[in-house]
């Protein structure tokens, strides 16, 4: 307590205008202050009972006539003044020297701030409890999750980064690009902390969940999502919506802010994040009505394909056979990533094939990989683990089969109808010999298809209506096309009335 003397000197000062006198307080910085807690007059027991946040609040708040605020040294002026006011109402009261609780107002507050702040006198030792303090002021620490940054089934959290790192990070990007990283591709500094943890302290591979990992993370969280269809097995197609990029271009921008942050936290180089980046946009030039089964397979390599292309190379090198030049196992992502894009064999599973398949299918729908099928098929919940829904296309679709069945429905109404007239026609016109071909019990009705199943013209046949004046092998009137043929013996050359077959 040498900072204002000792505990005797202390309990010499008489009011509080002694106490501003010996620190020097200005009255212009008194009158600022008092004007937002009350004037005190020169009770040095009333100032000292004021709390430490009506100090703090008051220096923040006052300002001189001219509307500056209080400078900090005049700030600080204040709070030593209080300080003081404390120590020597303390020690007028009897008080021990070892039992006072000196109280900075521009410390941060812990359990032991807060529990004497309005009593001014504590336990011996209360003051060196900081260990402890979140534990007994039961406050708790601003934490992230990983499940909102970077991978949506991870559930563990950390803390958020400081600014000093957060600084070191973002001159590592310009050391190496020469400028600060464009705002629609500079990654938050939680979303750094957080692909630091997975892969500079966990030392896990670089995956980053593009439905959460986005752009402006705070404004675009969880709101990326991308449609494909699977197969049922029977013909049909069901439409699916996986969180993810719905477009190249939205995947475009995460993966921007992902090689940003991969540049500041040194994971791999420049030309191999751009290598990938093109291979990617060649995957969907090549197929570009595709790009579910491209976000799929991309998402797929980045989580679990990097790591097992990581191990493949650990071992060739464990057992001596050839490694990647650009292998460093200090920075041993550069290599995988070029690895990752030279694996034919995986997209050709994963993209090339199923495309052809689908596209070969007239892109009614796209064929999974068989380990996939069988996984569902197995899997409790199958299929039914991911979001329902119908895209544009599949409506499209189900609408164009509405209308082929009305159109059918509609040309078989009006078959029915016109046999129906021909039929009342015949039986009203002819004599005995037509009603037996017409409709006699035990008799033929007449064919209504020739050889060929193509439809017969009724009304040719029976010689009345819109085709019965015209002759053997003209074109038929009507407005669906018909073939006219007798239809007892189906010959091209004679009307029912001619045939010798009846």
């Amino acid at each position: 307590m040498s900072l204002f003397g000792s505990w005797a000197e202390a309990a010499q000062f008489r009011d509080l205008e002694e106490v501003k006198d010996f620190l020097g307080l200005g009255r212009q910085v008194w009158v600022a202050f008092t004007t937002q807690v009350g004037d005190p007059a020169n009770d040095l027991r009333l100032f000292a009972a004021l709390p430490r946040v009506a100090i703090v609040g008051a220096c923040n708040q006052a300002t001189f006539p001219d509307g500056s605020p209080l400078l900090p040294l005049q700030a600080t002026q204040v709070g030593l003044v209080w300080r003081l006011c404390r120590k020597v109402v303390a020690a007028r009261a009897g008080t021990r020297e070892d039992q006072f609780v000196d109280i900075d107002p521009w410390h941060e507050p812990t359990a032991s701030s807060t529990g004497t702040a309005t009593g001014g006198i504590g336990p011996p030792g209360h003051g060196s409890a900081v260990g402890s303090s979140s534990q007994q002021s039961g406050l708790k620490e601003r934490i992230l999750k990983m499940s909102t940054l970077v991978d949506a089934q991870d559930e563990s959290e950390l803390l958020p980064p400081s600014n000093e790192e957060v600084n070191q990070w973002t001159q590592a990007y310009v050391t190496i690009m020469g400028s600060l990283p464009d705002p629609a591709e500079e990654p938050t500094s939680a979303q750094l902390a957080a692909l630091a943890k997975r892969t500079v302290v966990h030392d896990c591979a670089p995956y980053t969940d593009f439905s959460v990992w986005t752009p402006f993370a705070r404004r675009t969280m969880k709101n990326q999502k991308y449609r494909t269809v699977f197969p049922l097995g029977d013909g049909s197609y069901l439409t699916k919506e996986l969180p993810g990029p719905s477009t190249f271009q939205a995947w475009l921008g995460c993966w921007r802010v992902f090689k940003s942050a991969a540049l500041m936290l040194n994971i791999c180089t420049l030309a191999s994040l751009t290598s990938y980046e093109r291979f990617v946009e060649r995957l969907t030039t090549q197929w570009p009505m595709c790009w579910g089964l491209i976000a799929q397979a991309d998402d797929k390599m980045r989580a679990e394909g990097l790591e097992r292309l990581r191990r493949r190379i650990l071992t060739s090198e464990a057992l001596g056979r050839q490694i990647p030049i650009n292998w460093d196992p200090a920075r041993p992502w550069t290599a995988v990533f070029d690895l990752a894009i030279q694996d034919t064999e995986y997209w050709a599973e994963n993209v090339h094939h199923p495309a052809a398949a689908w596209l070969a299918a007239g892109g009614r729908g796209r064929p999974v990989v068989a380990s996939e099928v069988a996984l569902h098929a197995h899997m409790l919940g199958g299929t039914d683990l991911v979001t329902e829904t119908m895209g544009d296309e599949g409506k499209k679709r189900v609408q164009a089969n509405r209308d082929k069945r009305a159109a059918r429905k509609r040309r078989l109404f009006e078959d029915k109808e016109e046999l129906k007239r021909l039929r009342g026609s015949h039986s009203n016109g002819g004599g005995n010999e037509t009603k037996v071909h017409q409709g006699g019990k035990g008799q033929s009705k007449g064919k209504s298809k020739d050889q060929s199943g193509k439809p017969l013209c009724f009304s040719w046949s029976a010689g009345n209506g819109t085709c019965g004046h015209l002759s053997p092998g003209a074109e038929c009137l009507g407005t669906v096309k018909r073939v006219h043929k007798c239809r007892i013996c189906l010959s091209p050359s004679h009307q029912e009335a001619k045939c010798t077959s009846k």
